[in-house]
């Protein structure tokens, strides 16, 4: 009876990831500040990108995942929803990072030199985000051109 108790105990437990699996990280200090996004009719949205924490427009709108280092083992990771959902793995070189949750789509991002346009690549297209608000409405259109998306793309990936 006791082996009967014992053996349901042991299937009924949720797999656990290893803490060794996820490596605390900061993002890197060209990346963060306070960004703007223009998302029509005259509105600008703020996003902040602090030392832990990355919150964008259609990419980690809560804010409340804290970031871990971008790796093989980490990414292919299972794990709970609830873990998902608050580990943002990324991978910096150069003016670029590489984005992702756990077993999710990867997501890039490029910053200009002049850390004043984050380039980011949430869908298909890319979002650009600037550190003045007037910049953010006064550039959105040409932002939107399929042969600058097409260039960025390029930038951006690498």
């Amino acid at each position: 009876m006791l082996l009967a108790v014992s053996a349901i105990w042991v299937t009924n437990q949720p797999e656990q990831v290893s803490a060794s699996v996820f490596q605390k990280t900061t993002v890197p200090k060209k990346f963060r500040g306070t960004w703007y996004y223009y998302v029509g009719n005259g509105k600008v949205e703020a996003f902040k990108i602090t030392r832990t924490k990355i919150n964008l427009s259609g990419y980690a709108d809560g804010g409340k995942a804290r970031t871990y280092k971008f790796t093989k083992r980490a990414y292919n990771a299972k794990v709970s929803s609830t873990v998902s959902s608050s580990h943002q793995l990324i991978s910096s070189k150069g003016n670029r990072i590489r984005m992702s949750y756990p077993c999710s789509e990867t997501t890039a991002a490029y910053v200009t030199n002049n850390r004043k346009k984050l380039y980011v690549f949430v869908t298909t297209w890319p979002n650009t985000y600037y550190k003045s608000k007037s910049a953010a409405r006064k550039n959105y259109k040409a932002d939107r051109s399929m042969s600058r998306r097409n260039k960025l793309s390029k930038l951006v990936w690498g």
